[in-house]
């Protein structure tokens, strides 16, 4: 196979699959409550609005859709459209525009008097709390901490802003309320307890709050969630010891809003759409006050009896004395920045590239479109120009004069584009459109040599050739389908006669097969005792090489736990393809060739002049130019692009005894390809677990190697290589370094790379059209990748025709991916995920943390609390405590580079831009700054694995404590590296005690965690005695005394499967909350056109019973313990101390299976 370099893979390699709740990075747009959906008639609806300013009427408008987050005064009405805020009348008529940034605004909220709106917006690049007057006029802003900062409502007597932020929490998953001064000034915290958004009681002594997230947020599209991440809402006295929560069933309760005596929400209990409802806070009753019964209300405010809500992109009023609803009908007639047409950089989201014949050119796959790129001189082409359609996977004809690629024109199904290389710019040359089934979702993949066939792959695991000649032409036809989800490796023979490829195989185990298109024969060249892949013809056409694997069976499942850190050793190999080949490593004879030093001479000066007239050529890029000097540069290209190629011939009697290894060391190999004299190039990877970077990852990019058959030996090339194509004739190497670098060098031992400038790599959008391709495209992908064929039954056709009238009303990429939550949230299954794409971001502006916490006393900021770090991990810093900085909790922080710090700035406004750099501070043990002192420090960019390693050691020494010693503790932040190296590290380190607890709170996922259960249901097998010291047992790691699991609503995924498993084991009792319930994962489907992501399920847990069980559902306790959050107020971990005693109690009458002392010596010889 001529290799393209792919910038992601189209199908993931088992050992990539992994379950997990975290999602990439999201748009901060996309984290808020906001309103996402309209009904399909919206589009039609107009009214008559009057001007403010005469009085007279206006033309008749149509409703504006997609209106969100709306707040209420007694006069006006608030609302985010198009990421804009605007004010209106109660009534919704004379809307304005308040703000008109590029960056996102959300969350408004009125203050008590009417006058000053607070809201959360992202203008420096992350999400803060500023307050603006609601007549208009300067925002202000109000908070700088990096963490982002969601406005929830203000104080009663209008003084302090609520918001609710992850700043502070011990870990991740949650947040906790703050009230910041509305004028500015210092955020104080309101109680330890997490909350994911609350608003206070009209006399301000109480809060009615949601204390944990919901399935539904987010890029998260998940309605109708049962699992355990389904929040009540809870009232309590922050100061207090009661609280209370609203009548709660196995739903998700949101969006609290206190008026008089009762608590307004919105719930999604009745098991359809979500809707509005009112508790009594006295005689405890509870009513209904909506009745959606199509689109979910996503957000709600509400004053004097009277509530604003969103449905349906529409925004309605109902009243609390029962009245039905009625819809504000709310016309705007604004132009949207975001939907006119504009130019893109389109080296941002490059799919894939390959060169072309001779090296001359790059197709590069990007943005939707297809380009060529010269290496050095000439134009860049963009070959399609259809903004609103998907072209993809371009590839170069084997004499280069064509490029064809796959493209979604004909509408959510693929058709192959064959057109000539020159684009428009080839007058008369026809372009021939082949369309492909309407079933499955398609990858080109490679041109034979010989031009006679294209060959692709779908996403339902088959291999297709696409004859372009002969009396098969364009008829697509199925070359084989592999029992795994793996991807298909492929390589041409030279002559295009055969093509090599792997199939994956019911033992996981990939193979190597041949198909002869002359006989239409298939031949299995490996025996499936190795994993084989990466094959490539040798320039000749007599050996085939490719990379096996003899001992990666226990890594061949990445889904599973146990294959973290198991190195997989691949050899390099060689088939010799005929019976009478040699082998490429046989030993030279040393004779003479027949040929006098002249002959050789002339040999010589005749390949430099050849190279001399290529290299001439690629210099001047003629090859680049219009009309007849381009026909004639093709004809020469052609000519120099199709050499005599010789007949391949295989002889597949024997074959396997014709294998023989490379003398290379067994690595991680991939990304093998042959140059035109003979050398064999490939990647080696480093190894999992041999080591980590100070960025936390083990670096996915390679080293290249060039294997020379006439040294028999390897040789390093090029280090940090991501990926590699060479030209169809050898010649040269395209290297792709990652972050859109591209270098290309002549195919030799010592390659002299030069970068090619992808500076014209740009194409003009029309967001509109390529709004409504992404919404086709993700309704496709969904169809298309979904595990389950039928969709749960839901009439998926019927989605489509209710959500794409709204696209219509999208202002900008974020509404777009709102209406996408909503749109997917109908299928009601976990990992079901939209987001990213070509969003507003504005640059962020870094804020230095110094790991600590704060008061705020007398006048200044006091050091409440200092974070110090983990010894054992040298790349988690703690500033101030840093030795020779010598800062104490209690003392005060008087300066920052000179600077005061007391209540008239925030702190963190005066960190700003000193992230990594040294900054001076000034501190003091009296706040009056008597004998202060300077020291420096360099502040970090998050806290948030600090906090979160006080927490887990203060967790373990808390067990420790209650215990006597007794009981291990060990966390698990996900079932991923980070939660494998968790557990390796306080398992192993704690075997010495009798009992445990195994700490699954807040488990973000990744894997399904068999090596934990595997490793803590070890049978004990036998002691040994050494002469000194104490016996130890096989297996040396284990702990057989009682065992517990703590778990939580805010554990998923992998943290589904891991309760799940220890349960179903045996290993012990599950104490504290229902886990998310997530176990349907995660994604299988390329990105999005724009660089945006979708994560369709593709695969599905069920149990060795034949049953679909914990996807939304979760995995109930055996002990139910909520985290009351009085006892957080109070320092206390209630589920933490339930799981303790619980062990406790069982220990009291467990008895000891393993030996504590060895037998008595014997005194008999050969006993």
């Amino acid at each position: 196979m001529r290799r393209l370099f792919s910038a992601a893979a189209f199908l993931p390699d088992p050992s990539s699959m992994q379950l997990s709740t975290l999602s990439k990075a999201v748009t901060l747009a996309l984290s808020l409550t906001a309103g996402i959906a309209a009904g399909p008639t919206l589009a039609q609806q107009a009214v008559t609005t009057t001007t403010a300013a005469t009085g007279a009427k206006a033309p008749a408008q149509a409703a504006a859709m997609l209106l969100r987050d709306p707040a209420v005064s007694a006069r006006n009405l608030a609302f985010v459209y198009g990421g804009d805020l605007w004010i209106a009348n109660r009534d919704g008529s004379q809307p304005r525009r308040l703000t008109s940034h590029a960056a996102a605004e959300f969350s408004p909220r009125f203050s008590p008097d009417g006058q000053w709106i607070a809201y959360s917006a992202s203008y420096d690049g992350n999400t803060d709390v500023y307050v603006i007057p609601a007549g208009g006029g300067q925002p202000r802003r109000l908070t700088w901490h990096p963490a982002a900062d969601q406005v929830t409502g203000w104080s009663p007597d209008g003084k302090r802003v609520l918001f609710a932020s992850s700043r502070e929490v011990l870990n991740n998953r949650s947040n906790q309320l703050f009230e910041v001064p509305a004028d500015g000034g210092y955020e104080q915290k309101v109680m330890e307890a997490v909350a994911y958004e609350g608003v206070w009681s009209p006399d301000g002594t109480r809060l009615a709050y949601r204390p944990y997230r919901q399935a539904y947020n987010g890029s998260s599209g998940w309605r109708q969630s049962r699992g355990g991440t389904t929040p009540p809402i809870w009232i309590i006295d922050p100061k207090g010891k009661t609280w209370e929560q609203i009548p709660h069933v196995n739903a998700t309760d949101s969006n609290p809003i206190w008026m008089g005596d009762e608590v307004v929400f919105i719930s999604d209990r009745n098991d359809g759409a979500a809707n509005l409802f009112a508790f009594n806070t006295k005689t405890k009753a509870l009513r209904q006050l909506t009745k959606e019964t199509v689109w979910d209300i996503r957000g709600a405010d509400g004053r004097d009896g009277r509530i604003v809500y969103e449905a349906g992109g529409q925004l309605k009023e109902v009243g609390l004395d029962g009245s039905p609803a009625r819809v504000l009908s709310i016309a705007l007639n604004e132009p949207s920045n975001q939907a006119r047409e504009q130019w893109k950089d389109a080296s941002k989201t490059i799919e894939n590239a390959s060169l072309s014949a001779t090296g001359k050119r790059v197709v590069i796959s990007a943005r939707g479109e297809i380009f060529t790129v010269p290496v050095k001189d000439g134009v860049v082409r963009n070959l399609t120009r259809t903004s609103g359609v998907r072209e993809k996977d371009g590839v170069w004809s084997p004499d280069g004069q064509q490029v064809a690629y796959l493209s979604d024109e004909p509408g959510m199904r693929h058709q192959v584009v064959i057109r000539d290389q020159l684009g428009d710019e080839a007058a008369g040359k026809p372009t021939r459109k082949i369309l492909l089934p309407e079933v499955g979702y398609f990858s080109l993949l490679d041109w034979s040599p010989d031009g006679a066939r294209l060959v692709l792959q779908d996403n339902h695991l088959n291999l297709f050739q696409l004859p372009l000649t002969g009396p098969q032409s364009g008829k697509l036809t199925r070359i084989d389908t592999s029992e795994r989800r793996a991807g298909f490796d492929t390589s041409f023979s030279p002559d295009g006669r055969f093509l090599a490829y792997t199939v994956a195989g019911k033992n996981f185990f990939s193979q190597i097969r041949v198909i002869d298109f002359q006989t239409g024969q298939q031949h299995t060249l490996t025996d499936g005792q190795s994993h084989a892949g990466q094959p490539v013809f040798s320039t000749k056409g007599d050996v085939l090489f490719f990379a096996a694997s003899i001992n990666s069976g226990p890594a061949q499942v990445g889904l599973d736990m146990s294959t973290q850190e198991r190195a997989v050793r691949m050899g390099l190999y060689a088939a010799v393809l005929r019976a009478d080949g040699k082998s490429p490593l046989a030993p030279k004879a040393g004779d003479e060739d027949g040929k006098d030093a002249k002959d050789k001479k002339d040999d010589e000066k005749k390949d430099a002049d050849k190279a001399g007239k290529a290299d001439g050529a690629a210099k001047d890029g003629k090859d680049e130019k219009d009309g007849k000097d381009a026909k004639a540069d093709k004809k020469d290209d052609a000519k120099d692009a199709k050499p005599k190629v010789k007949p391949v011939r295989i002889d597949f009697a024997g074959i396997q005894d014709r294998i023989v290894g490379l003398p290379v060391a067994t690595a991680r190999y991939g990304a093998l390809g042959v140059a035109d004299d003979g050398a064999l190039f490939y990647l080696e990877y480093r190894q999992p677990g041999v080591s980590i970077e100070p960025n936390g990852g083990e670096g996915n990019k390679g080293e290249l190697y060039r294997f020379d058959f006439e040294e028999k030996k390897a040789k390093l090339v090029k280090p940090q290589v991501q990926n590699y194509s060479l030209s169809a004739d050898g010649k040269k190497i395209l290297l792709n370094l990652g972050g859109g670098r591209l270098e290309i060098s002549d195919a030799r031992e010592k390659i002299d790379t030069k970068s090619i400038d992808l500076s014209g790599l740009k194409t003009r959008i029309d967001p509109r059209a390529e709004w409504k391709q992404i919404f086709d495209e993700t309704w496709w992908m969904e169809k298309e990748y979904f595990y389950d064929p039928k969709l749960h039954g839901l009439d998926w056709n019927g989605i489509y025709q209710r959500y794409a009238p709204l696209v219509a009303g999208v202002q900008r990429r974020e509404d777009l991916n709102d209406l996408l939550v909503e749109m997917i949230g109908e299928l009601q299954v976990g990992h079901n995920r939209i987001g990213g794409g070509d969003v507003h971001q504005e640059p962020r502006v870094p804020v230095g943390l110094l790991g600590a916490d704060f008061s705020f006393e007398n006048g200044k900021y006091r050091i409440k609390r200092i974070f110090k770090g983990d010894r054992w991990d040298p790349y988690l810093k703690a500033p101030l405590n840093a030795p020779g900085v010598g800062v104490k909790e209690g003392e005060y922080l008087l300066a920052v580079n000179g600077q005061p710090v007391d209540g008239t700035r925030n702190l963190y406004q005066q960190l700003e831009n000193t992230v990594g750099k040294q900054v001076q501070l000034t501190v003091s043990a009296n706040a009056n700054g008597q004998g202060a002192r300077q020291v420096t420090v360099e502040p970090t960019g998050n806290e948030g694995r600090l906090r979160q390693w006080a927490w887990i050691d203060h967790n373990r020494q808390e067990v420790d404590r209650l215990s006597g010693g007794k009981i291990a503790y060990v966390y698990m932040p996900d079932t991923a590296g980070s939660g494998f190296q968790h557990f390796n590290r306080m398992f192993f380190a704690q075997v010495d005690k009798t009992g445990l607890i195994v700490d699954d709170r807040r488990n973000g996922g990744g894997q399904a965690a068999n090596y934990v259960t595997e490793l803590l249901n070890r049978a004990y097998l036998g002691s040994w005695k050494d002469r000194d010291g104490l016996i130890y047992d096989t297996p040396a790691g284990a702990i057989y005394g009682p065992k517990a699991m703590l778990i939580d609503q805010d554990a998923g995924s992998g943290g589904d499967f891991m309760p799940y498993a220890f349960k179903r084991t045996g290993l012990g009792p599950l104490i504290g909350k229902r886990t998310w319930g997530g176990l349907i994962g995660i994604s299988a489907n390329p990105g999005l056109i724009d660089g945006g992501y979708l994560v369709v399920p593709f695969f599905r847990f069920f149990t060795p019973e034949g049953e679909w069980r914990i996807e939304n559902e979760g995995v109930a306790p055996d002990i139910d313990v909520d985290l009351d959050p009085v006892a957080v107020n109070q320092g206390r971990d209630v589920q933490l101390e339930a799981a303790v005693a619980n062990v406790q109690e069982r220990l009291k009458t467990w008895k000891p299976i393993q030996r504590t002392t060895a037998p008595a010596m014997p005194t008999q010889v050969g006993k």
